[in-house]
Formats: C-alpha cells, structure tokens, sequence
C-alpha cells in the first residue's frame, strides 16, 4: 500500500523544512557569537581606530566603507536576473506558481536594493567626520 502526498504539500514541506532550518542556524550562529565572544569593555574599544596612529578624540558615529552600497547594489542586481531568466525557463509550465514566486523575490530584494542606491548617493557618508 503506498501513500501518495499531494505535490503542493509535499513542496511546502519542504519549503518550510528549509525556512525552518535556515532561521534556526542564524540564531544559533548569532547565540554562539555572543557566547564565544569577549565581552570585556575596554577603554580603548570605544575609541575610533586612525590607521595605526594614535586615536584622537572618541568615535563620533557611523562611518561606512565606501564602496558598502554598490557592493548591496551587486549582491541584489544579480540574483534579480538570474532569478528573471530562471522565471523565463518555468514560466510556461506553471505560469501562476512562477510569477508568484517571482513578485515574492522580488518583494524581498527591492528594500536592500533602495537603501543601496540611498546610501550610494549620500555623499555626506563618504567623508571625515
């Protein structure tokens, strides 16, 4: 006797199998950073770091690297089209399961894709405070 599971459920099983376990190591990998960590404040951690030189004056906020945002701007473009040419592939058999999927990819990489193109053009983030 063989039991037969309907192909929806068996692809939502294993979507929230992965969901699960992809939640689950980040939070064990955020707990064990924050175990294995010193958590020892020194002085000196709260001071900002001048290439090698003596630190002058404390830290005075938020520096970010520079190239930060085109870097986001990259790690979101990217799988946009691959996932767009993935979309192309599937999307004449399973046209409603493709675009769906599709809009919800989508709807996850345009939040980082804006705030790299808004920190890309805040110029004040680029120089010495």
């Amino acid at each position: 006797m063989d039991i037969i599971i309907p192909q929806g459920l068996l692809a939502l099983a294993t979507f929230s199998i992965g969901l699960v376990l992809g939640i689950g190591l980040g939070i064990i990998g955020i707990a064990l950073g924050k175990i294995v960590s010193p958590s020892k404040d020194l002085p000196k951690k709260r001071e900002r770091y001048e290439c090698a030189n003596p630190p002058v004056g404390r830290a005075r906020g938020l520096l970010m690297m520079q190239y930060y945002p085109f870097l986001l701007l990259f790690l979101t473009i990217e799988p946009i089209m691959i996932y767009s040419f993935l979309f192309l592939l599937e999307s004449y058999k399973y046209p409603l399961n493709a675009f769906l999927l599709f809009t919800g990819i989508l709807g996850f990489m345009i939040p980082p894709l804006i705030f790299g193109l808004y920190s890309a053009r805040r110029l004040e983030l680029w120089s010495a405070p």
